[in-house]
Protein backbone atom coordinates (compact mmCIF):
# COMPACT_ATOMS: atom_id res chain seq x y z
CA UNK A 1 0.00 0.00 0.00
CA UNK A 2 1.20 3.50 -0.83
CA UNK A 3 0.49 4.81 2.68
CA UNK A 4 2.55 2.17 4.49
CA UNK A 5 6.33 2.10 5.01
CA UNK A 6 8.01 -0.42 2.71
CA UNK A 7 11.21 -1.14 4.63
CA UNK A 8 11.25 -4.36 6.63
CA UNK A 9 14.49 -3.81 8.56
CA UNK A 10 15.05 -1.66 11.66
CA UNK A 11 13.94 2.00 11.65
CA UNK A 12 16.31 4.32 9.83
CA UNK A 13 17.21 5.97 13.15
CA UNK A 14 18.85 2.66 14.18
CA UNK A 15 20.94 2.09 11.03
CA UNK A 16 24.71 1.88 11.69
CA UNK A 17 26.93 4.73 10.57
CA UNK A 18 28.76 4.45 7.26
CA UNK A 19 32.52 4.93 7.94
CA UNK A 20 33.46 8.58 7.65
CA UNK A 21 36.28 8.02 5.18
CA UNK A 22 36.44 11.68 4.17
CA UNK A 23 36.65 13.19 7.66
CA UNK A 24 39.07 16.08 7.75
CA UNK A 25 42.38 14.96 9.32
CA UNK A 26 43.88 16.61 12.36
CA UNK A 27 47.15 18.17 11.26
CA UNK A 28 50.00 19.03 13.61
CA UNK A 29 51.74 22.31 12.87
CA UNK A 30 55.23 21.67 11.55
CA UNK A 31 58.29 23.89 11.48
CA UNK A 32 58.11 26.98 9.31
CA UNK A 33 60.15 26.93 6.12
CA UNK A 34 62.67 29.66 5.51
CA UNK A 35 62.01 31.62 2.34
CA UNK A 36 65.75 31.91 1.72
CA UNK A 37 67.33 28.53 1.05
CA UNK A 38 70.85 28.11 2.40
CA UNK A 39 73.71 28.06 -0.07
CA UNK A 40 74.88 24.50 -0.64
CA UNK A 41 78.51 23.57 -0.95
CA UNK A 42 78.10 21.91 -4.36
CA UNK A 43 80.31 22.19 -7.41
CA UNK A 44 77.82 22.61 -10.25
CA UNK A 45 78.96 21.25 -13.65
CA UNK A 46 78.20 23.11 -16.86
CA UNK A 47 75.41 21.43 -18.92
CA UNK A 48 76.25 20.41 -22.49
CA UNK A 49 75.50 22.93 -25.20
CA UNK A 50 72.19 22.37 -27.09
CA UNK A 51 71.19 23.79 -30.45
CA UNK A 52 67.55 24.54 -29.53
CA UNK A 53 64.95 24.17 -26.75
CA UNK A 54 61.24 23.31 -26.73
CA UNK A 55 58.97 20.26 -27.14
CA UNK A 56 59.82 17.72 -29.86
CA UNK A 57 56.88 15.35 -29.33
CA UNK A 58 54.06 14.72 -26.85
CA UNK A 59 52.54 11.60 -25.38
CA UNK A 60 49.16 13.31 -25.95
CA UNK A 61 49.64 14.75 -29.41
CA UNK A 62 46.21 15.53 -30.91
CA UNK A 63 47.58 15.78 -34.41
CA UNK A 64 47.58 18.62 -36.88
CA UNK A 65 43.82 19.20 -36.50
CA UNK A 66 42.57 18.66 -32.93
CA UNK A 67 38.76 18.61 -32.49
CA UNK A 68 37.04 21.97 -32.80
CA UNK A 69 34.30 22.15 -30.18
CA UNK A 70 31.89 24.16 -32.28
CA UNK A 71 28.35 24.05 -33.68
CA UNK A 72 29.40 21.80 -36.56
CA UNK A 73 30.67 19.15 -34.13
CA UNK A 74 27.41 19.23 -32.14
CA UNK A 75 25.51 18.69 -35.37
CA UNK A 76 27.77 15.82 -36.38
CA UNK A 77 27.55 14.07 -33.00
CA UNK A 78 23.80 14.51 -32.82
CA UNK A 79 23.43 12.73 -36.14
CA UNK A 80 25.71 9.91 -34.97
CA UNK A 81 23.63 9.38 -31.82
CA UNK A 82 20.18 9.97 -33.33
CA UNK A 83 19.42 6.23 -33.31
CA UNK A 84 20.98 5.59 -29.87
CA UNK A 85 20.32 8.65 -27.70
CA UNK A 86 21.58 8.66 -24.12
CA UNK A 87 18.00 9.30 -22.93
CA UNK A 88 15.33 7.32 -24.75
CA UNK A 89 12.40 9.13 -23.10
CA UNK A 90 12.08 12.35 -21.12
CA UNK A 91 9.63 13.29 -18.37
CA UNK A 92 6.59 15.32 -19.33
CA UNK A 93 5.06 18.26 -17.50
CA UNK A 94 1.33 17.68 -17.94
CA UNK A 95 -0.55 17.95 -14.62
CA UNK A 96 -1.64 14.30 -14.66
CA UNK A 97 1.92 13.12 -15.35
CA UNK A 98 3.37 15.34 -12.62
CA UNK A 99 0.88 13.91 -10.13
CA UNK A 100 1.69 10.34 -11.15
CA UNK A 101 5.44 10.94 -10.89
CA UNK A 102 4.95 12.54 -7.48
CA UNK A 103 3.23 9.41 -6.13
CA UNK A 104 6.17 7.27 -7.17
CA UNK A 105 8.72 9.67 -5.71
CA UNK A 106 6.91 10.09 -2.42
CA UNK A 107 6.38 6.36 -2.07
CA UNK A 108 10.12 5.91 -2.56
CA UNK A 109 10.94 8.37 0.23
CA UNK A 110 8.24 7.10 2.57
CA UNK A 111 9.44 3.53 2.15
CA UNK A 112 12.93 4.53 3.30
CA UNK A 113 12.40 7.07 6.09
CA UNK A 114 8.66 7.04 6.96
CA UNK A 115 6.67 10.27 6.62
CA UNK A 116 3.31 9.50 8.25
CA UNK A 117 2.39 12.08 10.84
CA UNK A 118 5.77 13.84 10.59
CA UNK A 119 6.52 17.49 10.01
CA UNK A 120 8.10 17.28 6.55
CA UNK A 121 9.98 19.82 4.43
CA UNK A 122 10.52 19.43 0.69
CA UNK A 123 13.36 21.61 -0.60
CA UNK A 124 12.81 22.61 -4.22
CA UNK A 125 9.17 21.52 -4.29
CA UNK A 126 8.47 22.69 -7.86
CA UNK A 127 4.79 22.30 -8.71
CA UNK A 128 4.12 21.01 -5.21
CA UNK A 129 2.53 17.62 -5.82
CA UNK A 130 4.94 15.64 -3.59
CA UNK A 131 4.36 18.07 -0.72
CA UNK A 132 0.59 17.90 -1.26
CA UNK A 133 0.56 14.08 -1.25
CA UNK A 134 2.70 14.05 1.92
CA UNK A 135 0.00 16.07 3.64
CA UNK A 136 -3.13 14.55 2.11
CA UNK A 137 -2.12 10.87 1.74
CA UNK A 138 0.27 10.47 4.68
CA UNK A 139 -1.13 12.95 7.18
CA UNK A 140 2.14 14.87 7.43
CA UNK A 141 2.43 18.53 8.33
CA UNK A 142 3.88 19.15 4.89
CA UNK A 143 5.92 22.19 3.87
CA UNK A 144 7.39 22.87 0.45
CA UNK A 145 9.82 25.67 -0.40
CA UNK A 146 11.02 26.82 -3.81
CA UNK A 147 12.65 29.96 -5.19
CA UNK A 148 9.94 30.08 -7.87
CA UNK A 149 6.19 30.15 -7.30
CA UNK A 150 4.31 27.62 -9.44
CA UNK A 151 0.77 27.83 -10.78
CA UNK A 152 -0.60 24.66 -9.06
CA UNK A 153 0.20 26.15 -5.65
CA UNK A 154 -2.92 28.31 -5.71
CA UNK A 155 -5.04 25.14 -5.66
CA UNK A 156 -2.80 22.75 -3.70
CA UNK A 157 -2.14 25.28 -0.92
CA UNK A 158 -5.78 25.19 0.19
CA UNK A 159 -5.28 22.08 2.34
CA UNK A 160 -4.79 23.02 6.00
CA UNK A 161 -1.70 20.83 6.45
CA UNK A 162 -0.02 21.74 3.13
CA UNK A 163 2.14 24.87 3.01
CA UNK A 164 3.92 25.97 -0.18
CA UNK A 165 6.31 28.87 0.25
CA UNK A 166 8.31 30.94 -2.25
CA UNK A 167 11.66 31.62 -0.58
CA UNK A 168 15.39 30.97 -0.77
CA UNK A 169 15.89 28.69 2.20
CA UNK A 170 19.57 29.58 2.62
CA UNK A 171 19.00 33.34 2.42
CA UNK A 172 15.53 33.94 3.89
CA UNK A 173 15.69 31.28 6.63
CA UNK A 174 11.90 31.15 7.08
CA UNK A 175 11.93 28.33 9.67
CA UNK A 176 13.12 28.12 13.24
CA UNK A 177 15.87 25.79 14.37
CA UNK A 178 15.11 22.07 14.92
CA UNK A 179 11.68 22.40 13.27
CA UNK A 180 11.33 19.40 10.92
CA UNK A 181 11.29 15.63 11.52
CA UNK A 182 12.02 14.85 7.88
CA UNK A 183 13.45 16.68 4.86
CA UNK A 184 13.37 15.49 1.25
CA UNK A 185 14.73 16.85 -2.02
CA UNK A 186 14.49 15.42 -5.55
CA UNK A 187 17.27 16.31 -8.05
CA UNK A 188 17.34 19.97 -7.09
CA UNK A 189 20.73 20.48 -5.43
CA UNK A 190 22.68 20.59 -8.69
CA UNK A 191 20.81 23.82 -9.53
CA UNK A 192 21.38 25.50 -6.16
CA UNK A 193 23.54 28.62 -6.28
CA UNK A 194 24.92 28.17 -2.74
CA UNK A 195 24.82 24.40 -2.17
CA UNK A 196 26.87 24.38 1.04
CA UNK A 197 24.82 27.19 2.61
CA UNK A 198 21.62 25.33 1.70
CA UNK A 199 22.90 22.10 3.30
CA UNK A 200 23.86 24.07 6.39
CA UNK A 201 20.35 25.49 6.62
CA UNK A 202 18.83 22.04 6.14
CA UNK A 203 20.95 20.82 9.06
CA UNK A 204 19.83 23.78 11.19
CA UNK A 205 16.08 23.28 10.68
CA UNK A 206 16.19 19.47 11.02
CA UNK A 207 15.45 18.14 14.50
CA UNK A 208 18.14 16.10 16.29
CA UNK A 209 17.60 12.50 15.17
CA UNK A 210 15.70 13.73 12.09
CA UNK A 211 16.31 12.26 8.62
CA UNK A 212 17.09 13.95 5.31
CA UNK A 213 16.43 12.09 2.02
CA UNK A 214 18.48 13.70 -0.76
CA UNK A 215 18.88 12.73 -4.40
CA UNK A 216 20.96 14.87 -6.75
CA UNK A 217 22.46 14.80 -10.23
CA UNK A 218 26.26 14.80 -10.36
CA UNK A 219 28.06 17.23 -12.65
CA UNK A 220 30.25 14.85 -14.68
CA UNK A 221 27.49 12.36 -15.55
CA UNK A 222 26.54 11.73 -19.18
CA UNK A 223 23.10 13.40 -18.91
CA UNK A 224 23.99 16.23 -16.56
CA UNK A 225 23.49 18.93 -19.20
CA UNK A 226 19.69 18.34 -18.85
CA UNK A 227 19.49 18.95 -22.61
CA UNK A 228 18.95 15.32 -23.65
CA UNK A 229 15.62 16.15 -25.30
CA UNK A 230 17.57 17.94 -28.04
CA UNK A 231 21.20 16.79 -27.69
CA UNK A 232 21.56 13.02 -27.90
CA UNK A 233 25.25 12.31 -27.22
CA UNK A 234 26.95 12.08 -23.79
CA UNK A 235 28.70 14.85 -21.86
CA UNK A 236 27.86 17.88 -24.06
CA UNK A 237 28.30 20.15 -21.01
CA UNK A 238 31.90 18.96 -20.61
CA UNK A 239 32.77 19.47 -24.29
CA UNK A 240 30.99 22.69 -25.25
CA UNK A 241 30.56 26.14 -23.74
CA UNK A 242 27.19 27.78 -23.19
CA UNK A 243 27.89 30.13 -26.10
CA UNK A 244 28.40 27.23 -28.50
CA UNK A 245 25.31 25.41 -27.20
CA UNK A 246 23.20 28.56 -27.64
CA UNK A 247 24.59 29.09 -31.16
CA UNK A 248 23.49 25.55 -32.02
CA UNK A 249 19.98 26.23 -30.67
CA UNK A 250 19.81 29.46 -32.69
CA UNK A 251 20.84 27.60 -35.83
CA UNK A 252 17.74 25.42 -35.40
CA UNK A 253 15.42 28.32 -34.61
CA UNK A 254 15.04 27.22 -30.98
CA UNK A 255 15.16 29.31 -27.79
CA UNK A 256 18.61 29.75 -26.27
CA UNK A 257 18.48 27.67 -23.09
CA UNK A 258 22.15 26.95 -22.51
CA UNK A 259 23.20 24.27 -20.05
CA UNK A 260 21.08 23.69 -16.94
CA UNK A 261 23.83 24.10 -14.38
CA UNK A 262 24.58 26.46 -11.55
CA UNK A 263 27.11 24.52 -9.49
CA UNK A 264 29.51 21.78 -10.60
CA UNK A 265 29.72 19.54 -7.55
CA UNK A 266 31.15 16.02 -7.58
CA UNK A 267 30.33 13.31 -5.06
CA UNK A 268 33.52 14.15 -3.17
CA UNK A 269 32.28 17.73 -2.71
CA UNK A 270 28.98 16.53 -1.29
CA UNK A 271 30.59 13.93 0.95
CA UNK A 272 32.98 16.52 2.35
CA UNK A 273 30.10 18.93 3.00
CA UNK A 274 28.07 16.28 4.84
CA UNK A 275 31.03 15.52 7.06
CA UNK A 276 31.86 19.16 7.74
CA UNK A 277 28.28 19.95 8.77
CA UNK A 278 28.06 16.98 11.11
CA UNK A 279 25.49 14.88 9.26
CA UNK A 280 25.60 11.13 9.83
CA UNK A 281 25.48 9.23 6.54
CA UNK A 282 22.92 6.46 7.02
CA UNK A 283 22.57 5.21 3.46
CA UNK A 284 24.14 5.94 0.06
CA UNK A 285 23.41 4.60 -3.42
CA UNK A 286 24.57 5.61 -6.90
CA UNK A 287 22.90 5.43 -10.32
CA UNK A 288 25.55 4.59 -12.89
CA UNK A 289 25.42 4.43 -16.69
CA UNK A 290 27.28 2.29 -19.21
CA UNK A 291 30.65 3.86 -19.94
CA UNK A 292 31.03 4.89 -23.58
CA UNK A 293 34.74 4.06 -23.95
CA UNK A 294 34.88 4.82 -27.68
CA UNK A 295 33.44 8.30 -27.19
CA UNK A 296 35.75 8.91 -24.23
CA UNK A 297 38.87 7.98 -26.21
CA UNK A 298 37.75 10.16 -29.10
CA UNK A 299 37.52 13.25 -26.88
CA UNK A 300 39.98 12.34 -24.16
CA UNK A 301 41.62 15.76 -24.43
CA UNK A 302 38.50 17.14 -22.68
CA UNK A 303 36.95 14.17 -20.90
CA UNK A 304 40.26 12.88 -19.54
CA UNK A 305 40.23 15.76 -17.06
CA UNK A 306 37.59 13.90 -15.06
CA UNK A 307 37.83 10.56 -13.19
CA UNK A 308 36.09 7.80 -15.14
CA UNK A 309 34.03 6.93 -12.06
CA UNK A 310 32.58 10.44 -12.11
CA UNK A 311 31.88 10.31 -15.85
CA UNK A 312 29.41 7.43 -15.60
CA UNK A 313 27.89 8.17 -12.19
CA UNK A 314 24.66 10.02 -12.82
CA UNK A 315 22.97 10.42 -9.43
CA UNK A 316 23.50 9.79 -5.75
CA UNK A 317 20.83 9.07 -3.15
CA UNK A 318 21.64 9.53 0.53
CA UNK A 319 19.79 9.39 3.82
CA UNK A 320 21.40 11.77 6.29
CA UNK A 321 20.71 12.08 9.98
CA UNK A 322 21.27 14.98 12.35
CA UNK A 323 22.86 13.47 15.46
CA UNK A 324 20.91 13.57 18.71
Amino acid sequence: MFGQPLNTGPPAEQWPDIPNYLAEPTLAEGPKLDRELPLLDIEWPEPPSVSRTGVTRSRYDTGAKPPRYDVELIEQLNKEYAERPIQTSAPTYAAADLASQAKGRLGWVHGMIGLTGKRVLEIGCGNGYETWYAGRALGADAWGVDVQEHAPWFTLNQASNVHLLCADLAVDQPFEENYFDRIMSFTVWEHVTHPYAMLREAHRVLKPGGLFWLRANLYAGTKASHRYRDIHFPWPHLLFTDDVINSWYRSHGLPEVGLAWVNRLSWLHYRSYFSRLGFRLRSVKFDRSTFDAEFFERFEDMLGRFPKWDLNTEYFLVVLQKPI
